[in-house]
């Protein structure tokens, strides 16, 4: 059996006088669970697993908790448009839509988008790392009026945990790196991550780690049956070097110990 969801054509109404996760998060409710369950099939489980929503709140929420300040991105946000539409990866801007967020790029999980909007007022610092010069242009488009908070790289996403100074710690980090097929180069890609993360002590006690895809029902599709996807390999990893598991759903958050 499938679970559909229809996306909710609502009409979007800036909210510049909210002051918390969960209101500004809400306009955007109906679309991240769209693109969170869109196409999957979830029946070998015994429940449906919470949606990118549910997720990104509690992540968002927990970095607010913690005074938080520095977010980094592995895995930018690269398309305009959702699949199926118009202007899927392209680099024109006119299909940009900033007043429609029906339009944008859901499957993906617009994370970076979403962070920004959910805890820009906090003045944190933003780092989207991807290694297409092509994905962060339009990246930059899609946070221009963000632009204050957010710091682009083009880099390939090890490099970049190995070479870049964070002094105080990355108080959250977003996994999203890599293919849904084939999962064996991404797996073995989010590994190599998560082992620099560990050896660096790159992320500070009660830091989060947020990981895109975890139940992800592609790579089931291609004979994969770890039911982990593109973290088969660094989900156990990080649980056995000072990681805690605080949420398993879509995605999974882990807390660093």
């Amino acid at each position: 059996m499938k679970y559909l969801y229809t996306i909710l054509l609502t009409v979007f109404l800036p909210l510049s006088s909210a002051t918390n996760v969960e209101t500004l998060l809400e306009p955007y409710k109906e679309y991240l669970e769209w693109g969170t369950y869109y196409g999957g099939d979830w029946s070998y489980l015994p429940n449906i697993p919470k949606s990118r929503y549910d997720t990104f709140k509690t992540a968002f929420e927990l970095f607010e908790k913690n005074n938080g300040k520095v977010i980094v991105e592995l895995g930018t946000s690269r398309s305009f448009v959702h699949g199926g539409l118009v202007g899927c990866n392209l680099d024109d801007r006119k299909y940009w839509h900033p007043d429609q967020p029906a339009d944008w790029d859901w499957g993906a999980g617009f994370f970076t988008r979403m962070a920004a909007v959910a805890l820009g007022r906090l003045n944190p610092e933003i780092h989207t790392v991807d290694l297409i010069t092509g994905h962060i242009n339009r990246c930059r488009v899609m946070l221009a009026d963000y632009s204050s908070i957010m710091r682009f790289h083009v880099s390939d996403s090890v490099a970049f945990l190995k070479n870049t100074s964070f002094p105080k710690g990355i108080d959250l980090l977003y996994l999203d790196t890599g293919d849904m097929t084939p999962i064996e180069p991404t797996a073995l890609l989010q590994l190599e991550e998560a082992k620099v993360v560990v050896e660096r002590n790159l992320i500070p006690k009660g830091g989060i780690l947020l990981i895109d895809d975890v139940k992800n029902t592609t790579p089931r599709k291609f004979g994969d049956t770890s039911g982990l996807g593109k973290s088969k390999y660094a989900l156990p990893f990080l649980l056995n070097n000072g990681f805690e598991l605080i949420a398993d759903e879509y995605q999974v958050i882990l807390r660093k110990k």
